[in-house]
């Protein structure tokens, strides 16, 4: 079974959590921070203000954000600090290890070691061939929204239906209980995760800025109200439920912490399944989740006879270099938003376009193009990608942007063939001379997005040599820098195409006026004109249709760099 998994990055943290400076009797006594008149005020004016659905503008959703950002740091000033800290990890990676061995878990072929950029990794301890097993976790040691439910939580978790239907909030809720509770099974585990991580809910509003333009400012924006929402909620449940036993309830259940897990679990959460007629859960898997990223092929399996994760090796790995796994198909823009990170040599990478016909043209032409898009499943406006590969325009966007230019009479004759032939000259990846005007619009459109940015490519790539930016500020720059790679090659991708089609236009029009020249010289021995001859070698060469058939000569492309998409299949 291989494991459908999100995948997690290690950034060295600097914040402090979570060590007891209070009895247990006397907060279980009180309840004094979550049971806070001052603090319940805030809760509530953060629930009325995430009421109904989020804003669609950026504009509002910023200004939106800027509400919540004031009321959440009225909410930390009466809160206060947290009473718990999580101890210095590098001080409690050999205890780790130790728990690792006695629990059973197989870990013989690599060690924990601190790495550059990346802080704590795996490393080889003997050279390592590809496909062959490396690490095997068992079961019993992976929390999961399973034993959220066995444990106190799942009373909870049983009046809630949001804890019900979101698994992921469950595993957060329970990872924060495990490390509020000094007796935790996973104790040794909770010590060595990061202290605070880089996803978008650690950003100031100074480094959210900094990915103007980019689309996962959006989608960064839209994580912080919904996290803020949750906690807002689980807030009002905890309360509600009033378990006084509950480590929830008794230290507080404070705002960054609640960040802290909801980011430790977003970038290490991994899927597992329960068994039989049974659903699967999500869990996170010790030691695996120290793996870091690299491009590959998933090679993590679930043992359903031993309950075991089995992580192989995906190339090979000499002793003494960092043990990496992929972590799945998944773009930067993926990446930075749940796990926190940017991998600046993505092979799967890709940058999301938004596209629409316009409601300013004829109403006849419209509907032909309507009907085209209809015809292979494709959306009048949408959302389309530019890909990080030696073809930058997906299949979808190629056939979204052909119809988008074209004219009715193309328009036309792209209805009158079928269904597998109207998907073949859509997608084809070979560009012919009505293609013109499809590639002059992405190459346009590829420089318009190119302007919007603040700063230029080159001036990111300074900016990350520099070393002045901070951990969130790096990530941002970085993503941004991909963004803007993606754009220019696909920008002189539309270029390079349009000069090779214009070049054999000129080819063959140098190539008609010597058929001209030809056909005047022989014109009194075959009886035809110099135009019959040349009109009946083109009627010979366009059988196809009243336009080049470009998915029959091409054999259909269903190669698209990377994405694992057939350029046959909209």
């Amino acid at each position: 079974v291989d494991l459908q998994f999100h995948a997690r990055f290690l950034v060295m943290g600097k914040k402090s959590k979570r060590q007891s400076s209070q009895s247990a009797a006397q907060r279980a006594a009180t309840g004094a921070v979550i049971n806070s008149k001052a603090v319940c005020r805030i809760i509530e004016e953060i629930w009325a203000k995430t009421q109904g659905s989020a804003p669609q503008v950026l504009a509002t959703q910023w200004q939106e954000y800027e509400a919540l950002t004031a009321l959440v740091k009225a909410l930390r000033e009466k809160q206060g600090p947290s009473t718990e800290q999580l101890p210095d990890r590098g001080q409690c990676m050999v205890p780790f290890q130790n728990w690792l061995e006695e629990q059973g878990v197989d870990m013989g072929n690599v060690e924990i070691a601190e790495f550059p950029e990346v802080e704590y990794g795996l490393r080889a301890k003997r050279d390592l061939k590809a496909r062959e097993k490396v690490i095997v976790v068992p079961e019993k040691l992976m929390m999961s929204s399973e034993t959220a439910q066995q444990d106190k939580l799942g009373a909870m978790v049983a009046r809630d239906r949001m804890l019900q239907a979101m698994s992921n909030v469950t595993l957060a809720v329970h990872l924060l209980n495990e490390t509020y509770s000094h007796e935790s099974l996973w104790k040794p585990y909770i010590d060595i995760l990061p202290h605070s991580y880089t996803t978008p809910l650690y950003f100031t509003k100074q480094e959210l800025q900094m990915l103007q333009a980019s689309p996962c400012l959006a989608e960064a924006l839209q994580q912080i109200r919904s996290i803020t929402k949750l906690y807002a909620h689980l807030h009002k449940v905890i309360r509600a439920h009033g378990d006084t036993t509950l480590p929830l309830y008794y230290v507080g259940f404070f705002y960054d912490d609640f960040v802290w897990a909801v980011s430790t679990v977003m970038s290490r959460q991994n899927e597992i399944p329960l068994g039989e007629g049974k659903k699967s859960a999500l869990a996170l898997i010790p030691l695996w989740d120290m793996s870091n990223h690299t491009n590959g092929l998933v090679a993590t399996d679930f043992n359903l006879e031993t309950r075991s994760c089995e992580c192989y090796a995906t190339q090979f790995t000499k002793a003494g270099s960092e043990f990496r796994i992929f972590y799945g198909p998944r773009t930067n823009a993926e990446l930075f938003v749940h796990q926190g990170f940017v991998y600046p040599n993505n092979e799967c990478d890709s940058l999301r376009i938004k596209l629409g016909l316009s409601s300013a043209e004829e109403e006849e032409t419209k509907q032909l193009k309507t009907r085209v898009l209809q015809r292979v499943g494709l959306p009048i406006s949408g959302v389309f990608h530019l890909l990080a590969a030696e073809v930058p325009f997906s299949p979808q966007l190629r056939a979204f942007v052909r119809v988008f230019t074209a004219e009715p009479p193309r328009l036309q004759y792209l209805l009158s063939l079928g269904d597998a032939d109207l998907r073949e000259a859509l997608t084809s990846l070979k560009w012919w001379q009505g293609d013109v005007r499809a590639l002059d619009f992405l190459d346009k459109r590829c420089k318009l997005l190119l302007q919007t940015y603040k700063t230029s490519y080159e001036e990111d790539k300074r900016l990350l040599e520099g070393g002045q930016l901070s951990e969130c500020s790096c990530q941002a720059v970085q993503l941004r820098a991909c963004e803007k790679r993606i754009l220019q090659y696909a920008s002189q991708y539309g270029q390079q195409a349009k000069w090779l089609i214009e070049s054999r236009q000129l080819s063959k029009e140098g190539e008609e006026k010597r058929e001209n020249s030809s056909a005047e010289s022989k014109e009194g021995q075959n009886g035809h004109s110099a135009g019959e001859a040349v009109a009946l070698e083109r009627q010979q060469d366009s059988v196809a249709g009243p336009e080049e058939d470009l998915g029959r000569q091409n054999g259909a492309s269903s190669e698209d760099s990377g994405q694992g998409q057939s350029g046959a299949s909209l």
